[in-house]
């Protein structure tokens, strides 16, 4: 439960897609987090976690973690990303002596 607040409240999101892991609950003990921004079913097929934070997974990529005892919170594939491009943009601006506006769109088309 306090994973997912603190999920929600980092990407400002009021609401996350949840898959609990087999034989675990809200109260479970969370001891490590695989991250994957956008879309993390294969880059995180092999990781040993008690959760999984990524954007997107098909609904099988889902259900293997699931069986193997780990829980999958997906956020929508630009959501986990735009913490990155905010960075990303300051981290150019500087590279870039401030001489080009860099802009971070808001929104998705």
């Amino acid at each position: 439960e306090d994973s997912l607040k603190r999920i929600k409240e980092h990407l400002k999101l009021q609401h996350v897609r949840l898959a609990i892991a087999n034989n675990t609950d809200l109260q479970s003990k969370v001891g490590k987090i695989g991250v994957c921004a956008g879309s993390g079913g294969s880059v995180l097929a092999g990781a040993s976690a008690d959760l999984i934070l990524t954007g997107e997974m098909s609904h099988h990529e889902v259900l293997d973690f699931v069986h193997r005892g780990v829980s999958v919170v997906l956020t929508d594939h630009s959501n986990t990303e735009r913490g990155y491009h905010t960075y990303i943009s300051s981290t150019l601006s500087d590279l870039l002596e401030k001489k080009v506006e860099i802009l971070v769109s808001s929104v998705d088309r």
